[in-house]
């Protein structure tokens, strides 16, 4: 029993190290993100740097963008490795998800809500509700070790001539 436990905390280290360096790579390419207004603009007697939302952002894109290729390419598949990509890269997006939600809210200061599936923000008379994405890949994220748990857990001991 204590093998299994092994592996399941081994394979989830092994997603948190991987989780790192997608979060690397994807923070890398944030300089690149496509921006149609200037980098820092006045509004209401204020100056907001939009450089470092929209970058975390773009960044949060990428891993959801990997998650999605690897999700749809290796799902299902045996190979450990394919395994850590998709879980690896789901974390990596809900940690920018939520860093960058709370650089919206440092910039700007709106009222931010996260309802099930779905974020309210309210700024300057304006209401917007958009979909979560990052509650999405939470739950899937929950769902893949839910069931990884459950199959090492439940797998049952080999016996005689298997053991060896």
């Amino acid at each position: 029993m204590n093998e299994k436990k092994l592996v399941l905390s081994r394979y989830y280290i092994y997603v948190i190290i991987g989780s790192i360096l997608i979060f690397m790579i994807s923070l890398s390419v944030a300089p690149f993100a496509p921006l149609d207004e200037p980098k820092v603009y006045a509004y209401d007697g204020e100056y907001y740097n939009l450089g470092i939302p929209v970058g975390f952002s773009f960044s949060a894109f990428i891993s959801l963008i990997i998650f999605i290729l690897s999700a749809i390419i290796l799902w299902g598949n045996k190979n450990v490795l394919y395994n850590i990509i998709i879980d690896s890269s789901a974390l990596s997006f809900i940690i920018l998800n939520y860093i960058n939600y709370y650089f919206i809210w440092d910039v700007w200061r709106p009222y931010i809500m996260f309802l099930p599936f779905f974020v309210l923000i309210k700024y300057n008379g304006a209401t917007a509700m958009q979909l979560d994405l990052g509650q999405i890949v939470l739950i899937i994220f929950l769902y893949r070790f839910y069931r990884f748990y459950k199959k090492s857990k439940s797998s049952r001991p080999l016996s005689g001539p298997d053991l060896q």
